[in-house]
């Protein structure tokens, strides 16, 4: 059992004590955990119980936890090295402007000319594989963009804990 010490003018919680011998104050005492209860700006005691009043804890919550798993997913999905996202978006627009030249010179293509050999035999075949990696990316980032703002969205129209919970269902399922 749990005790729960709050002002009596507007019922705002003070602090939580478990299992706490009697104090000077007011309190009630209930079965939930300091862990169901959470960050106590979301709870009041009104007319004597435990009441949530407040979503925004819950919802600062499950957008950590949204980013949280985001981060990880995107990071399954990348070489997560300081500056790497500059060498991909490099290598991609010389890709482009490889494949898009007439008769290309490869010293004026400085990454390709660096990578011929390690990764594709040819220049043609690594700026192709670039590519291809830029599309399969572009791909994955949107379908995780879409839920990721499409969660954000469900978490803020959220009315109940439970349609918290169920926001964040597609991650956690």
């Amino acid at each position: 059992m749990m005790r729960v010490w709050y002002d009596p003018a507007d019922g705002r919680i003070l602090y939580t004590m478990q299992g706490a011998a009697d104090l000077p104050g007011d309190y009630i005492e209930t079965d939930l955990a300091a862990e169901d209860l959470g960050d106590l700006t979301g709870w009041a005691v009104i007319g004597g119980a435990l009441v949530r009043i407040s979503l925004e804890p819950l919802r600062e919550e499950a957008r950590m936890a949204l980013t949280a798993w985001i981060t990880t997913a995107r990071a399954r999905l990348i070489t997560a090295l300081p500056g790497q996202d500059m060498i991909y978006l490099a290598k991609e627009a010389e890709a482009r402007a490889w494949v898009g030249a007439t008769d290309p010179d490869l010293a004026t293509f400085p990454l390709l000319s660096a990578e011929i050999g390690i990764t594709a035999p040819d220049a043609d075949q690594l700026a192709q594989l670039w590519l291809n990696m830029a599309d399969l990316w572009r791909m994955a980032a949107a379908g995780l963009e879409a839920l990721r703002l499409s969660t954000q969205a469900a978490i803020a129209e959220a009315q109940t804990p439970e349609d918290i919970t169920a926001a964040l269902a597609v991650i956690t399922a």
